[in-house]
C-alpha cells in the first residue's frame, strides 16, 4: 500500500486590501458624526464601520479636518438643493429660517462643527444667502442692513437650535419645570417659541424697513 504524502500549505498570501471610495467613507463619518458626535471620529472608528483598516481610510481620504469639512459641505449641499423660494420676502426668510433649523436637527453634526470648528461653508451655502439678502433689500433695508439682518435670523436659528438639542427629551431640561414658565404656558412648545421668535424678527425689520 502505497502511503501519500501530505500536502504542504504554500506560504500564505496576503490579499489586496479592500477598495474604498470617498462618498463610502463621507457616508459612514455622517453616521457616526450624527449619532456619536465629531470628537468620536477616528480613523479607528471607520475602519471598524467599513471593515478596513484605519490606514487605508486615511489613504484614501486624507486628514480628520478634510473629513470633517467634506461632510458637513455635502450635508449643507444636500439641503440647500431643497429650498422653494416664494415670492414675499417674508416668507423667504421664514423659509430660509425653518429649513436651516431642520437641517440643524436632524444633522447634529452640522451644529457641532459650526459651534467649535468653523462657519457653515459649501458650494451652494452663498447662493442661499445671497437670495435672503435679496429678498431682505425688497422690504426696503440697505445693503448693510440686509446683510446683518440676514445673520440675525442666522444667529437666532443657531441659538434656538443649540438650546433645543442640547437638553433633548430629557425630563430634567424641560423649561415648563421653571415655575414661571409653567404657570403663564403650562405646556412649552420649542415650535411654537421657534415661529413667535421668527414672527417678532420679522416684524422688527418691517418696522426698521418702513422708517
Amino acid at each position: 500500500m502505497t502511503e501519500t504524502a501530505p500536502e504542504t500549505a504554500g506560504p500564505r498570501r496576503r490579499g489586496r486590501p479592500r477598495a474604498l471610495t470617498r462618498d463610502q467613507i463621507v457616508d459612514a463619518a455622517t453616521v457616526i458624526a450624527n449619532e456619536e458626535g465629531l470628537d468620536r471620529l477616528s480613523f479607528r472608528a471607520l475602519g471598524m464601520a467599513l471593515g478596513v483598516a484605519p490606514m487605508t481610510v486615511h489613504r484614501t481620504i486624507g486628514g480628520l479636518d478634510d473629513l470633517h469639512a467634506e461632510l458637513v459641505r455635502r450635508t449643507v449641499d444636500e439641503f440647500t438643493d431643497t429650498f422653494v423660494w416664494p415670492e414675499d420676502w417674508r416668507d423667504v426668510v421664514r423659509v430660509f429660517a425653518t429649513t436651516f433649523r431642520d437641517l440643524l436637527v436632524r444633522h447634529p453634526l452640522v451644529l457641532e462643527s459650526h459651534s467649535s470648528r468653523a462657519p457653515l461653508a459649501s458650494t451652494e451655502s452663498d447662493a442661499v444667502a445671497a437670495t435672503v439678502v435679496r429678498a431682505l433689500r425688497s422690504a426696503g433695508l440697505s445693503d448693510t442692513e440686509a446683510m446683518y439682518a440676514f445673520f440675525v435670523v442666522y444667529d437666532f436659528v443657531v441659538g434656538h437650535t443649540a438650546v433645543q438639542v442640547g437638553r433633548g427629551d430629557s425630563e430634567a431640561g424641560r423649561p415648563e419645570r421653571h415655575r414661571l414658565v409653567s404657570e403663564i404656558l403650562g405646556q412649552h412648545s420649542y415650535q411654537a417659541r421657534f415661529t413667535m421668535g421668527i414672527d417678532v424678527l420679522l416684524d422688527g425689520i418691517a418696522a426698521r424697513a418702513a422708517r
